[in-house]
């Protein structure tokens, strides 16, 4: 029996299903493989390390903590105010508050006080301390250490003579560099010379020599020599000074550093003469340095030597503490301000 032959129409028709059947499945399989890429992006955006939940999670803490710090600078700018009413502030922007007695200087310090003083010069704020606070020569400051070396004399007679005669001129002008430019001096000198501004205000001429020309040879060949009848005598201006600072303490006095004293002493014997400007050792011991001398026989001699500059300064009266702590020590220094 003979096979009968396939209707060609059928089998295209099958051949159609079974192709329809195959786009089916892979479309469905491309689907599925988009939906799972969709899906592991939006799960990324919305719980990733930088999804849209943590963004919000980050941004609530963010605000809360914003609100926190505001609530805080209020709270402290709320205390700064009470400072200022109650009279209390911080200790020279240091982060610690301490309590400072607002008020004049000259009402708050006592001698030995420490300072920060604005020198006006490309030395900046120096440590000071109070020298004087009284009626009889006002608000005085002097340097806590040497702030300059200056040096005198020099290697010949006439050098020597010329800066020995000048040496409390020279010594004055150099500390009152450290006065003209503050905002709260109205003076300045060398330690050792006349105090010159009393607390009335009134000036005294630090240069004024309070002894005639040195005259006081034991020898003849001094009238011989150039300039000699004309030397400057001793003084002890020195003294006012020193005892206002030994009578505070010792390391006002002795700060281990030697400094010039703007005062002259002479010594004059039957064999020779020197001539000395006095300044005090780092031992504290006072000594006197000769720039020139001459001997009897008419030899002559000078030589240069250099020491520390300590100034004194007059402050104005209506010179205030600011901050800073109660002035016992350098760390607890009062701060000035006008």
């Amino acid at each position: 029996m003979s096979k009968k032959s396939k209707n060609p129409k059928t089998t295209k028709n099958m051949n159609l299903i079974n192709n329809s059947k195959g786009i089916t499945l892979i479309a469905l399989v491309i689907t599925i493989i988009v939906l799972l890429i969709l899906a592991g992006v939006t799960i990324n955006l919305t719980l990733g390390e930088n999804g849209v939940f943590r963004t919000a999670e980050q941004a609530g803490r963010n605000y809360t903590q914003a609100q926190e710090q505001e609530l805080a600078g209020l709270a402290n700018f709320e205390n700064e105010i009470n400072n200022i009413i109650a009279g209390t502030g911080n200790n020279g922007g240091s982060g610690t508050d301490t309590p400072v007695v607002k008020g004049l200087l000259k009402d708050i310090a006592e001698p030995g006080d420490y300072v920060k003083y604005d020198t006006g010069t490309e030395k900046g704020v120096l440590t000071f301390r109070v020298l004087y606070n009284d009626d009889t020569y006002g608000l005085q400051i002097i340097s806590d250490k040497n702030v300059e070396e200056v040096t005198l004399g020099g290697g010949s007679w006439a050098t020597g003579r010329d800066n020995y005669n000048s040496a409390i001129e020279t010594l004055n002008e150099a500390a009152y560099y450290y006065a003209e430019s503050s905002p709260y001096a109205i003076d300045g000198r060398c330690v050792g010379s006349v105090p010159t501004v009393g607390a009335d205000g009134t000036f005294t001429a630090k240069n004024t020599e309070e002894v005639g020309p040195f005259n006081d040879f034991q020898f003849t060949p001094s009238s011989t020599i150039e300039g000699v009848n004309n030397m400057k005598d001793t003084d002890t201006n020195y003294e006012t000074d020193r005892t206002a600072m030994q009578a505070v303490g010792g390391d006002m006095w002795t700060t281990g550093e030697t400094y010039w004293l703007a005062s002259r002493d002479v010594s004059s014997r039957s064999s020779d003469c020197y001539f000395y400007v006095r300044a005090v050792y780092a031992s504290g011991d006072l000594r006197s340095n000769y720039l020139c001398y001459v001997l009897s026989d008419g030899r002559t001699y000078g030589r240069s030597i250099g020491h520390g500059l300590r100034p004194c300064i007059s402050l104005d009266s209506n010179v205030k503490v600011i901050g800073g702590g109660d002035g016992s020590e350098e760390t607890q220094a009062y701060e000035l301000g006008i």
